[in-house]
């Protein structure tokens, strides 16, 4: 029989790779600015970047994808000084 839910193993895992994904923007947001941000700052940045990719691989998952190869540029971009474009 076809089956549209997920089961709890699945659950779990999903639930586990949006913590991390969450976790790891926390730390990025943490760390990266100049000023600090404030623990609550953070955690909501946090929460609302695991809610993001949620919603994106529930809806598009090929989206998803981009989305976090994108944060992942900026992020990379940013360590080192920004991209520098020709004007």
């Amino acid at each position: 029989m076809y089956s549209i839910g997920m089961d709890l193993t699945e659950l779990v895992k999903r639930a586990i790779k949006y913590l991390i994904e969450g976790l790891v923007v926390a730390l990025a947001a943490f760390a990266i600015p100049k000023n600090q941000p404030n623990l609550e700052e953070v955690i909501v940045i946090a929460l609302t970047a695991a809610a993001t990719f949620a919603v994106l691989d529930v809806f598009i998952p090929s989206m998803g994808q981009s989305a976090r190869g994108g944060a992942g540029f900026g992020i990379g971009a940013n360590l080192i000084g920004g991209l520098k474009l020709a004007a």
